[in-house]
């Protein structure tokens, strides 16, 4: 699992995500994930379009820092789900608690909405 952070200015800070989010890749990135999220001051994007599974400990890691993130005022969009992963967010329910949309795009505009 690698994660990519850009920050370039713009209204939301924006994480690349690539790999499996599985039991080792979310123990590879966690502590940076939330780092990053907890540091933001600003609505994040986590792109997922590079992410082809994702398991148990991948699930609580975004829902606990989303939580983290709306705790500070700040929101937390996933964009660029990938259909096998996407399903399984489905059948949890992520969506209910994590806005997910199509692309970064529509992430800003969520953000500024």
């Amino acid at each position: 699992m690698d994660l990519v952070v850009t920050e370039d200015g713009a209204p939301a800070l924006r994480i690349a995500l690539s790999g499996r989010l599985d039991a080792a890749g979310a123990e590879k990135i966690e502590a940076e994930f939330a780092n990053r999220i907890a540091k933001a001051g600003r609505g994040v994007i986590v792109d997922m379009s590079g992410v082809s599974f994702v398991g148990s400990l991948g699930i609580r890691l975004l829902i606990s820092n989303s939580r983290s993130a709306q705790r500070a005022g700040h929101r937390v969009v996933l964009c660029g789900v990938q259909p096998a992963v996407a399903e399984v967010f489905a059948t949890v329910a992520l969506d209910e608690l994590i806005p997910t949309v199509a692309d970064e795009a529509a992430a800003l505009a969520l953000l500024a909405a």
